[in-house]
């Protein structure tokens, strides 16, 4: 087989792939919320099989040419510009900021848990370990700046005392 008719193969076949994958991900998007996620895997497994077996084909016909590598490049500018157009087009639907903001609202709820359970595991784990916990050591902290401030104080009204009681400051 000619290098350049099988490059020429190879692209149209990776072409259809993409247009169809693009068009199926645009019906998914356009089918909106409430329909439950779609199975990733089931997506895009037929894509990446198809384009395997027509890849391991037409490399078994023979070694590569330069114009496949071409042609590859091409392909790959195409399939970028393709996947950012229907992207942005599905991105810019009110069905997809609906999806969008309703998974951000359940990962939210679902961190909410996660954090307190981590925090709650963590203060017990640095019990069992005789180590103090985060707030712990802001609160010693805390009552440092307090002795500190009140040490300042202490010092400041000592000096007062010791000018008046010698005369440098008037009474």
């Amino acid at each position: 087989m000619d290098p350049s008719a099988a490059s020429q193969e190879l692209f149209d076949l990776w072409k259809r792939q993409i247009e169809e994958g693009t068009q199926a991900w645009a019906r998914m998007m356009a089918a909106g919320p409430g329909r439950g996620a779609p199975d990733p895997a089931a997506f895009w497994r037929p894509l990446m099989d198809q384009g395997v077996a027509g890849w391991s084909r037409i490399m078994s016909q023979g070694p590569a040419s330069p114009d496949l590598f071409g042609q590859w490049k091409q392909f790959l500018d195409q399939w970028i510009e393709a996947w950012s157009k229907a992207l942005g087009q599905a991105m810019g639907t009110e069905a997809f900021a609906q999806t969008l903001g309703s998974y951000l609202d359940r990962w939210l709820q679902a961190q909410g848990p996660v954090k307190k359970a981590g925090e709650e595991s963590a203060e017990t784990l640095l019990q069992a370990l005789g180590l103090p916990s985060r707030a712990q050591v802001v609160g010693v902290a805390r009552q440092l700046a307090e002795v500190d401030d009140r040490l300042e104080r202490l010092e400041d009204g000592m000096a007062a005392l010791l000018r008046r009681r010698d005369g440098r400051e008037p009474q």
